[in-house]
């Protein structure tokens, strides 16, 4: 939760600078990781509205939840299909997300999320399935002929910071 803020505000400029437009109304729900000065004060100097949701009413952040549900079903079928320990939830959601905003269209704009906000379509040739075996090449150690090459493991995301995987 402490988080929150710095993502949010580093969401926002993303979306503006990738679509050329201004954010000017933000709805969230009460949550005390959305109401805190530090979003209050960028929020104003942004000129972004800061509405909040009456409580107990899903129905106004609707698309949102939709989406929320979608990613938690997909994580959970994931998850159950793969046989991948519980405990890789954050990383299978990620990974959900992830290939979600690259390979679903929006009706409205014929478009993925990923084309719309940085203009290009994405390249889904490094697409591998969650839980699938894989093998971390072990560099730079000395090795026999004979031994192996790399440690097996599963799959279980891709590297926000690199066009690595996890």
């Amino acid at each position: 939760k402490d988080e929150t803020p710095k993502v949010l505000i580093d969401f926002l400029r993303l979306v503006q600078r990738g679509l050329h437009a201004q954010v000017r109304i933000v709805r969230i729900d009460k949550g005390t990781e959305f109401l805190n000065k530090t979003l209050h004060v960028d929020f104003a100097s942004e000129g972004i509205l800061h509405k909040t949701s009456v409580a107990r009413t899903p129905e106004q952040n609707g698309v949102v939840e939709r989406w929320n549900r979608t990613l938690v079903e997909v994580t959970r079928t994931m998850l159950s299909a793969t046989k991948v320990p519980l405990f890789f939830w954050a990383e299978a959601i990620a990974t959900a997300c992830f290939t979600q905003n690259r390979s679903l269209i929006i009706p409205r704009h014929e478009k993925t999320p990923y084309q719309i906000i940085n203009d290009r379509k994405p390249s889904v040739k490094f697409f591998y399935i969650f839980g699938s075996l894989c093998y971390i090449v072990r560099d730079g150690e000395n090795f026999d002929k004979m031994k192996e090459k790399g440690d097996a493991c599963i799959f279980v995301g891709y590297s926000t910071q690199s066009r690595a995987y996890m």
